[in-house]
């Protein structure tokens, strides 16, 4: 990974956000310019007081973090059964000594867009809400992006079987529908294929084994991840949803197969999705424009990949 990406990072800071930061801190070919808090694993408020509290647990504490927007919906949606009612795991980690920048997510999104268009990528991996409140305000603020990653949305509609939600969606529709509509280029890695990238007991067994502050800190949050996917998965493992959003985008060789389809938000399950549609799916729908859905990826080589950023010392990958 030789191409420098220079990351504004938009999160609901939990579990598996907080490993994927955890793995970005560790690449050498990126750097974290500024992050934002969205609601969805908890409120945006804890999100951002979370991600000061990883960003100081490995030396990063000087990178700008504004609280965004709160959740929607009434009663909000929060996943306290998946990431603890604090979004991290309730283990208690230590308040951070840093406060958040006093700007609001959204705010910092459209200026930092301003400021170095062409210059940075924008990585989502929370609900949509800050994305959509910014495109209402500015509906060319993504284009000045280098690029746009997001993690939500099905590749397909769901077979019966499919039992996944689509958190970053049903946790803000219509922003996502904002999202999805505005005709900005983006890249959708979507749940049907972050829930395949589960960690092998090799991979646990190394990072529980690990002595770097970036792999004792994963192995305080993790347990609790991998106590709630037993009951999904069927053995105690866990998916890295937000980890392999964040590969995808530093290593696009990752990506084995993808699609140009266009996404629209629409009621599964009784939930809201957002799917990718294709051909007849489309009819009696509005034209939109189409993203870029990456279908399939190289998951055994990113969770290697991402074993190694956690348990080597921060600084000796390549």
């Amino acid at each position: 990974m030789t191409d420098k990406r220079r990351l504004l990072l938009d999160t609901d800071l939990g579990i598996d956000d907080a490993l994927m930061l955890l793995h970005i801190a560790a690449e050498p070919s990126a750097e974290i310019v500024a992050i934002g808090s969205t609601h969805g694993n908890c409120s945006s408020e804890q999100a951002a007081v979370n991600t000061l509290k990883v960003l100081e647990a490995i030396g990063l504490g000087g990178i700008p973090v504004a609280a965004g927007a709160e959740s929607p919906l009434s009663p909000p949606g929060h996943a306290a059964h998946v990431h603890g009612y604090d979004g991290l795991a309730d283990v208690g980690l230590p308040e951070p000594k840093g406060r958040v920048s006093g700007e609001h997510a959204v705010d910092q999104l459209i200026r930092l867009s301003l400021e170095q268009p062409g210059e940075l990528d924008l990585l989502a991996v929370g609900s949509m809400t800050n994305l959509g409140l910014a495109i209402r305000r500015d509906p060319g603020v993504l284009d000045r992006f280098r690029s746009v990653t997001v993690l939500a949305g099905l590749s397909r509609r769901p077979h019966d079987d499919f039992n996944y939600q689509d958190a970053n969606v049903f946790h803000s529709p219509d922003a996502a529908d904002t999202l999805f509509g505005s005709g900005s280029p983006m890249t959708v890695v979507p749940i049907d294929l972050t829930y395949r990238a589960t960690l092998s007991d090799d991979h646990l067994r190394r990072i529980k084994e690990s002595g770097t502050p970036q792999g004792r800190l994963a192995w305080q949050i993790l347990p609790f991840y991998c106590d709630f996917y037993r009951s999904v998965l069927g053995r105690w493992t866990a998916s890295m949803h937000d980890p392999l959003t964040a590969g995808i985008l530093l290593d696009p060789t990752l990506i084995k197969t993808a699609a140009g389809r266009p996404v629209y938000v629409e009621p599964v399950k009784n939930r809201h999705w957002a799917v990718g549609l294709s051909g007849e799916e489309r009819k009696g729908l509005p034209a939109r424009a189409p993203v870029t859905i990456v279908t399939d990826a190289d998951i055994a080589r990113y969770l290697d990949r991402f074993v190694d950023a956690l348990t080597l010392p921060l600084g000796s990958l390549s």
